[in-house]
């Protein structure tokens, strides 16, 4: 089994301290028959709850709820990175939506059981022990690990004469027996996402299921449900940090915050706003870096389904009316609540695809089988880049935002992680396992399988480094690029970043260029099995997405004199780490941007690779020319509109865009597609 943990007791603390299972009395199993619902961490809630819904529809029983604290996922480590297994956030937020659950119970007459474990087969054992347990109801789990885990406790069931009852509900948008094909056979299971949300957005979507009426608990101690069995359970984990204030959603765990956040979500008319979070090019005020949900840690917790938000969102559309997801007019992904379905059925594609997918989704080559690459282990390497000492800001920021939050935009995953494939070439595992530590919004499913799905790009990544072995500068060009007009004013990279504030915005989005000087032009337009550009859209998509970009960049050597005393007190190595890869200097053609932006503050002369009219703050005086929070719509005047419209019309025409999401043959050799 390819085993993503190992365990560990956190240094300093004894085993001692955990609650096992023999502080569960074992007295004889008599008395009337016992349903239990096991809560996994990851099912948090009352609402659309199958398995509660099924535990409760039998008659005659009692139901007792229970919550095991997996000791291998709260205080284990990482089997590659050697990684722990759950950060002080993600511990947190655990046991707020735990202590909720446990008081929605209560308030209806009910108790959540809660007990940290080593084994779940164990505890069910000795729960047989204890009381007349007839069945226990639990979800459905889909990937490797966690299906052993339910298989050994199925067989563990059986040997007490109980039974397991596993149920799909609500863990996808589409129930698993409406997709019309069987997602654990390879064979039917669609290879790509394109594919795989145009046949799930044709299949019916259940509604919601109710709080059932609860039948009456057997009788516990008062040590084994409520806040002391929840502050046993978790004693063990990772010291537990306050909020941070500059974390962009102050998320509190449980179905409760949940369900408020969601409503004034909708009632507000935040939908209105919201970008694809995987949709790079939708610029301007409302991007993909601040225009999500927020909602993933609460879905990934499973307090809030998805088919609930599904269902919502298309009740607010029909009632209020429906808005661009692009800031494109009409645009190419339809609605906001259109694109926040597909977005959410990409979720549903690797939660389906880890069941075809099986252990290989976490074993070095992923489930394509990738070969033919040379990971490094370099730790200290690795450590730089977990704590955001990359000398990219733009990396940095996530990674801070991610150690200090739990939580940064799927769009920085995305060039956080590639820069630790494509330019650090450290083992993809070991990211995927400090992305699972930290991220509050972590299922297996999602992380790893957008790790092996975008990331360890099937072709393209061997046969890339093959022919153009590139070492003498950055290859994840999105990490200079996207920041021009994801964060075009730097708000969000100094937030997290702050020893750069006192520099021009221009150096502060390039740091390197206080101790260099432009030295080599080279082109960096996508071309056949190029090593630049992680993203596949990036190259497809190129002339229509990136009309702003003239396509070159410069190499970049040390210069004599340092910048550093003439313009900030910003010292490069003792302030703020050199790159820890080459750098670039991205040309930008200031008047194409597509944003209202603040570069251009620097002398014209220090920067050749970036030109026209500079840009102003958001407090200036004026907009030169420019409509705040636009995106790439009509109100743009000047060059930037010229182009786009131009694009925009060449794409109408011939768009170069794989309705399967296949990776466009055009931009890979025969060997890279594997042919």
């Amino acid at each position: 089994m390819a085993r993503r943990w190992v365990r560990s007791v956190a240094k300093g603390q004894s085993a001692q301290r955990l609650v096992t299972l023999k502080s569960l009395p074992e007295e004889l199993a008599e008395g009337d028959p016992v349903n239990v619902v096991w809560y996994k961490w990851s099912d948090l809630r009352l609402l659309d709850h199958e398995p509660l819904a099924r535990a409760h529809a039998r008659p005659g029983h009692l139901v007792l709820h229970v919550h095991l604290v997996e000791l291998s996922l709260l205080a284990g480590l990482s089997r590659v990175g050697k990684v722990p297994r759950c950060s002080g956030p993600r511990a947190r937020f655990w046991r707020e939506a735990v202590t909720d659950l446990s008081q929605r119970l209560q308030h209806r007459g009910q108790h959540l059981m809660v007990c940290a474990v080593d084994s779940p087969a164990d505890f069910f054992i000795q729960l047989c022990k204890r009381f007349p347990v007839a069945s226990v109801f639990a979800h459905c789990e889909f990937c490797d690990e966690e299906l052993k885990t339910e298989a050994l406790v199925r067989s563990a069931l059986l040997s007490c004469g109980a039974k397991l009852e596993t149920f799909w509900g609500g863990l996808t948008v589409v129930h698993r027996d409406d997709l019309g094909f069987d997602p654990a056979d390879p064979a039917q299971m669609p290879m790509f996402k394109g594919e795989f949300n145009g046949l799930a957005k044709k299949r019916p979507i259940r509604e919601a299921l109710p709080i059932p009426t609860l039948s009456s608990p057997p009788s516990l101690n008062e040590s084994e449900c409520g806040s002391e069995a929840i502050k046993a359970a978790f004693s063990i984990g990772p010291p537990v940090p306050e909020p941070d204030s500059r974390q962009v959603c102050k998320w509190e765990g449980g179905e409760t915050p949940a369900l408020d956040y969601f409503k004034w979500y909708m009632e507000s008319g935040q939908l209105k706003h919201y970008r694809g979070a995987t949709e790079s090019f939708a610029h301007g005020d409302h991007n993909p870096v601040n225009a999500g949900t927020r909602l993933s840690p609460w879905l990934a917790f499973g307090c809030i389904s998805a088919r609930m938000v599904v269902h919502e969102a298309r009740r607010f559309e029909r009632t209020n009316g429906k808005s661009s997801s692009t800031g494109k007019g009409s645009g190419k992904m339809g609605s906001t609540g259109a694109r926040l379905h597909t977005e959410l059925n990409f979720r549903d594609f690797l939660r389906f695809s880890a069941l075809s997918w099986g252990p290989q989704l976490f074993k070095i080559g992923g489930p394509f089988k990738i070969s033919g690459v040379e990971w490094k282990y370099d730790m200290e390497l690795f450590a730089k880049w977990q704590a955001g000492q990359t000398g990219y800001p733009f990396v940095d920021a996530g990674m801070r935002e991610l150690s200090t939050t739990g939580y940064m935009s799927h769009l920085h995953r995305q060039c956080c992680a590639a820069f630790l494939v494509r330019d650090l070439r450290l083992d993809w595992r070991m990211g995927a396992e400090h992305f699972e530590a930290c991220l509050l919004d972590h299922t297996p499913d999602a992380n790893w399988g957008n790790w092996a799905y975008r990331i360890l790009q099937r072709p393209g990544l061997v046969e890339s480094r093959r022919t153009y072995p590139v070492e003498n500068h950055i290859t994840t060009i999105e990490c200079i690029a996207w920041p021009a007009v994801h964060d075009a004013h730097m708000e969000h990279t100094l937030c997290w970043v702050p020893e750069l504030k006192d520099l021009p915005r221009d150096l502060a989005r390039e740091p390197w260029r206080l101790e260099t000087i432009p030295e080599k032009r080279i082109s960096v337009k996508p071309y056949k099995d190029s090593p630049l550009w992680f993203c596949a859209a990036n190259r497809a998509n190129w002339d229509y997405e990136y009309f702003w970009l003239p396509g070159n960049a410069w190499t970049v050597k040390q210069s004599k004199a340092s910048k550093k005393n003439e313009i900030a007190t910003c010292s490069l190595g003792s302030d703020y780490p050199y790159p820890v890869v080459p750098a670039l200097n991205l040309e930008i053609d200031l008047d194409a941007l597509p944003v209202c932006h603040s570069w251009g503050d620097t002398d014209c002369n220090e920067r050749p690779h970036i030109w026209g009219t500079p840009g102003v703050e958001r407090d200036g005086s004026s907009d030169r020319g420019f409509a705040k929070g636009k995106g790439k719509g009509k109100q743009r005047k000047g060059k930037s509109q010229f182009l786009r419209d131009a694009a925009y019309e060449r794409g109408h025409e011939k768009q170069r865009v794989d309705k399967k999401h296949r990776v466009a043959t055009e931009f890979y050799s025969p060997q890279a597609l594997g042919a």
